[in-house]
């Protein structure tokens, strides 16, 4: 016999309670026509905020960093090593460094799940937890004064900027289909030709190219003079305390520089990867023949800082192994940068789509 669900308005047989609810099955004749309805707005799940996805994030960045520092530091004491010397060793600072970027990219990719664009999310959680850091730092006796507390930030937004895009990649918004669009009274297959045709058809924008190489082979010959001049010019208030910290920062500088330039080439293009491909093996050239240029003794420094970390030899730049190190790192981050351009401007959508166009705050 089927009953009725006064509340789920459904029938149901061979139960006496309804199975969506719990409540009391009748008889229809038994309903009350002032039964309660079911309010369709119960049902419409909670959709997180920006401002929850953030905190969110960034409690869970905070406490990944947290725990995995105390497990290194439980590791040197078992070890016999101090961890407060080992902690202001070269090898310390870059070890947190290390933990400090992975913690962001877990915080922004558990932030930016679902979404259209992750980017401002990532952004935002990188920013928060560079500020986050910097403070926890600070606190615990670090100088105010040091020039890599500030380089951080910008440092991990970048970071946080890879993981949202990674995460909004992966873990895509459900798609929202926009009905009525022009042309409508044509064949379903002479639309879709069109619209393949269309979304086939992107040249190489060359200017971008050109451009976004010159700003990273720039930025890799001027950033050891770009540190210099901040901390000459900055009245004390800046400074480093070891030589490998200072080496440290100028590949920051050259990375950050290098990344950006890979991001304007690719930047609405629609093919952003293989602007980044272009720009990366015209920097990488450039770069490697003003290594040659210059010889093994003025080989730039952040070149030399990312060589070292490699394990690759520097006492000769005709040797297989430096040269592939050279290229292939800079051509990679061509590819990583024009990637990220092409994913955060995307080329201008026809009309009828850009008033559905989201950017990230949902």
């Amino acid at each position: 016999m089927l009953l009725f669900c006064p509340t789920c308005q459904a029938t149901f047989s061979g139960a006496s309670r309804c199975p969506r609810c719990g409540g009391l099955l009748l008889m229809p004749h038994e309903v009350s026509p002032e039964a309660k309805r079911r309010n369709t707005a119960d049902l419409t799940p909670v959709k997180p905020t920006l401002a929850g996805r953030v905190i969110v994030g960034s409690v869970l960045a905070m406490a990944f960093s947290l725990a995995v520092r105390r497990l290194m530091i439980g590791t040197l004491i078992a070890a016999e090593m101090d961890p407060n010397v080992w902690r202001v060793s070269p090898t310390g600072e870059l070890a947190l460094q290390i933990i400090h970027a992975l913690a962001v990219v877990f915080g922004a990719v558990i932030a930016s799940a679902g979404q259209v664009k992750g980017s401002t999310t990532g952004v935002i959680v990188g920013l928060v937890c560079g500020a986050l850091f910097m403070g926890y730092e600070l606190l615990g006796g670090a100088s105010s004064q040091n020039l890599s507390l500030y380089l951080h930030i910008p440092v991990l937004a970048t970071l946080g900027l890879i993981g949202g895009l990674i995460s909004a990649m992966i873990w895509a918004a459900p798609p929202k289909f926009i009905l009525g669009l022009p042309g409508s009274g044509k064949l379903s297959s002479l639309q879709l030709s069109e619209v393949a045709e269309a979304q086939r058809i992107r040249p190489t924008a060359w200017a971008r190219v050109l451009i976004g190489t010159t700003l990273m082979v720039v930025g890799v010959t001027v950033a050891e003079d770009a540190r210099l001049f901040v901390q000459k010019y900055s009245g004390g208030l800046f400074h480093v305390n070891t030589r490998g910290e200072a080496e440290f920062i100028t590949w920051q500088i050259a990375m950050l520089a290098g990344l950006a330039g890979a991001m304007i080439a690719g930047a609405e293009t629609g093919a952003g990867a293989r602007h980044g491909l272009y720009t990366g093996v015209l920097g990488a050239l450039s770069i490697y023949g003003l290594c040659v240029q210059r010889g093994v003794a003025h080989i730039f420094p952040a070149m030399r800082f990312w060589l070292d970390k490699l394990a690759i030899p520097t006492e000769a730049l005709n040797d297989p192994a430096t040269a592939i190190g050279i290229i292939g790192s800079v051509i990679l981050l061509g590819i990583l940068g024009g990637w990220m351009g092409g994913a955060l401007f995307q080329p201008l959508v026809p009309e009828h789509m850009r008033r559905g166009r989201r950017h990230g705050f949902d």
